[in-house]
């Protein structure tokens, strides 16, 4: 249970930017170093916190620590995940409240949002690859990207239709 909690502790406390930035560091930390899951958990568990209401690396957290030791893990990880935000944020707000206002403060963030850019990007494309294996997978993604970026389509509807669709094409495929 310790092991969960400081394990997501590492993870919460070093990784800037929410959830997308946090998946290079759980694939790395969870997958390679502790083998608590393999690539297509991550990516369930990733899919499954996209779907849920809050944020993904809580979500993840408690996914990951429920299938290591159930309901005492969920919050132990969820806890170790939270815990540095919670820690950071109340350091900020007591004392730094007026440091956003400071032009090199302002700077920092500049540097530090290009940075996040990159670690959600290379997320993107590490999780596409595992991802985007036939013609169904690509044509549901482009169809997604260009119905978000260009028609400005909800995602809630789009993961209702294409999760639905999903279900009767594999149906009719397997001849159900």
């Amino acid at each position: 249970m310790f092991e969960l909690f400081f394990t997501f502790f590492k993870i919460g406390m070093f990784t800037f930017g929410g959830g997308y930035a946090m998946i290079p560091l759980i694939e790395k930390e969870i997958m390679y170093n502790k083998n608590w899951i393999d690539k297509d958990e991550l990516l369930e568990i990733i899919s499954i916190s996209q779907m849920t209401p809050g944020p993904i690396a809580i979500n993840a957290a408690t996914f990951i620590g429920k299938k290591k030791l159930g309901f005492l893990g969920s919050i132990s990880a969820t806890l170790g995940v939270i815990t540095p935000s919670l820690i950071v944020i109340t350091i900020i707000s007591a004392f730094f409240s007026q440091s956003f206002l400071n032009p090199v403060m302002q700077k920092l963030f500049i540097g530090l949002r290009a940075g996040i850019a990159a670690l959600i990007l290379s997320s993107v494309l590490k999780l596409s690859k595992n991802i985007l294996k036939d013609i169904f997978s690509y044509s549901i993604f482009l169809i997604s990207l260009i119905g978000l970026i260009f028609f400005n389509i909800s995602p809630i509807f789009l993961i209702l239709f294409f999760g639905t669709g999903s279900i009767i094409f594999f149906s009719f495929k397997e001849g159900r």
